[in-house]
Order: structure tokens, then C-alpha cells, then sequence
């Protein structure tokens, strides 16, 4: 039924929803430009093109000890990747440790997760310690680590992996405690045992969790690499941001960012590729309710 401009559709409750407010697409109605695929690229590219306009002119009036237009940027990542080549060896560098770090957390970030969430002696014993570290900034750690540790890549893999481990064990205690009890008593009423229940109900229901738990240690790696960089051994990205704040080169700290940024969604982008080939039934949820 059609009432003012806007399709009318029933639900198997027979209450009478619009078809916009069910985010269902209605074939009868014309799409305007903007909802096209041309139409938002060129939105988004004209909104680009905008903002690297602006961006130049106010570089070139700007004092070039405190920002420099994007032509400057271009200049210095020139310089940085293709001339001096310091560019891809710091991040080579900086990779290096963050993905031992971040490998290293997942396992044992997913491992104490199942077991506090599962297991309520586990949770009593070491839950007042995660809340605690969790909620302790790392940065205040770091003193102690150079005392305990010294400065080197040890120190930086041990930073990122304190950053990266605690979301992941909190997401994965929350999705372990989140297993439907229908399915547990189903695994119990077939006769499966404690670790068949685990490998067959319980990791599959964790899964989105633990995807989740991952992706927010993406940035939170990112974010101790950073420190143990800026703070500890002054090497890698880190160190070139320190290195040319403290010359006073911002074109190449904004190229070391976009260097991050460009790390960072590539990290994104394979981790929500690893879900939806775990999880394809998620990617199809993802296309019914986006």
C-alpha cells in the first residue's frame, strides 16, 4: 500500500512498516545521482579534490617550519621512498616488531579469553588482574620495561603485545560467556566431551567476538608500536616522526602518517577478508542489513 509518496509493506506480524524504514530497496522509485555508485565517487572525489585545494593554498602562506602545502608532502615522500629509501626501511622495521607482537597476542589473548570465560575459577583468579592492566595506560609501564628489559626490539615486541593482548582476551571472555545454552545442551545431550564442545559449539560462537577483540588490537598495536618507538629506541616510524618534529619538518611527519594510516587499513582490510572467509554467513548479513 502506497501512503504519502512512501511504499507501505506488511511483516509476517501483519504490522504495516515502510518500506525505507525496513531499509529495503524499492524498485519503483527513481534513484537520485547521489545514491549511485558514480554519484558518490564523484561526491567523495569532488570532496578530495576540495580539500587538497585548500590544503595547497594555505601551505604556500603558511610558515614551512609549521606546515607546508601538499606539493611539499608529495616532495618529501619522493625524497623519503624513492631517493634515501628510509622510508619503506623504517617501516619494514617498525613492521617487524608490530606483527611479532600482534602474533604473539592473538593465541594467548584468545586462549585466557576461553578459559575465563568458560571456566568461573579461572575468571575469579584472573579476571581483578586484566580489569587492572587493562585499564593501566601502557605508557606508565614503560620506565619499568627499559629497567627490566633495556632498549632494543625485545622491549617494542613486548609493548605491542601488553597494547594488543587485553581487548582481545576481553572480547573473547564476553563472546565464550555469550554461547547459547540451547547449544551447550545439545553438545551435552549427544554425548560430546569437554573439548568437542569447545572445538564444535563453543569456538564457532566466539568468532565474531574474537574478530572484534582483533580488530581494536589493530590500532592499539599501531599505538604501541608508536610509544616504544617515540619513547624507547627512536627508530622505525616512530623515530622518523621524532626525528623530523624535532628539525622542524612536518612534510615529513604527515608522510610518515600516511605511511600509518596506509598500514593500518591494510591490517583492516586483510582481517575483515580472514572473517568473512570464516564466516561467510557474517559478509552475507553484512550485504541483507547494510
Amino acid at each position: 500500500m502506497t501512503r504519502g509518496g512512501c511504499k507501505r509493506t506488511s511483516d509476517s506480524a501483519g504490522t504495516t512498516v515502510s518500506v525505507i524504514e525496513a531499509g529495503i530497496p524499492d524498485p519503483g522509485r527513481d534513484m537520485v545521482f547521489s545514491e549511485t555508485r558514480i554519484g558518490v565517487w564523484s561526491i567523495r572525489a569532488g570532496t578530495l579534490a576540495i580539500l587538497l585545494v585548500s590544503w595547497e593554498f594555505y601551505g604556500r602562506s603558511a610558515n614551512p617550519a609549521l606546515f607546508v602545502p601538499f606539493t611539499g608532502v608529495v616532495s618529501a615522500f619522493v625524497d623519503m621512498a624513492l631517493v634515501s629509501n628510509e622510508l619503506w626501511l623504517a617501516t619494514l622495521d617498525s613492521a617487524r616488531a608490530m606483527f611479532i607482537g600482534f602474533a604473539v597476542a592473538i593465541p594467548i589473548g584468545t586462549a585466557l579469553g576461553l578459559l575465563i570465560g568458560r571456566y568461573k575459577i579461572v575468571e575469579y583468579v584472573l579476571d581483578p588482574y586484566v580489569s587492572f592492566l587493562y585499564a593501566l595506560p601502557m605508557v606508565v609501564l614503560i620506565p619499568l620495561l627499559i629497567i627490566w628489559i633495556g632498549i632494543g626490539t625485545p622491549a617494542r615486541i613486548i609493548i605491542v603485545f601488553l597494547e594488543c593482548v587485553f581487548p582481545i582476551i576481553i572480547n573473547t571472555t564476553i563472546g565464550s560467556q555469550q554461547v547459547p545454552r540451547s547449544l551447550l545442551d545439545t553438545a551435552s545431550s549427544f554425548g560430546a566431551s569437554e573439548r568437542q564442545t569447545i572445538r564444535t559449539v563453543v569456538v564457532p560462537s566466539m568468532l565474531p567476538y574474537i574478530f572484534t577483540g582483533v580488530h581494536v588490537a589493530i590500532g592499539t598495536a599501531l599505538v604501541g608500536m608508536l610509544l616504544a618507538e617515540m619513547l624507547v629506541v627512536l627508530r622505525g616510524l616512530g623515530g622518523l616522526i621524532v626525528t623530523a618534529s624535532n628539525s622542524y619538518q612536518p612534510a615529513r611527519v604527515i608522510v610518515t602518517l600516511f605511511v600509518l594510516v596506509a598500514e593500518s587499513l591494510l591490517l583492516v582490510g586483510l582481517m575483515g577478508r580472514l572473517r568473512n572467509r570464516l564466516m561467510p554467513w557474517s559478509q552475507q548479513h553484512g550485504r541483507v542489513g547494510g
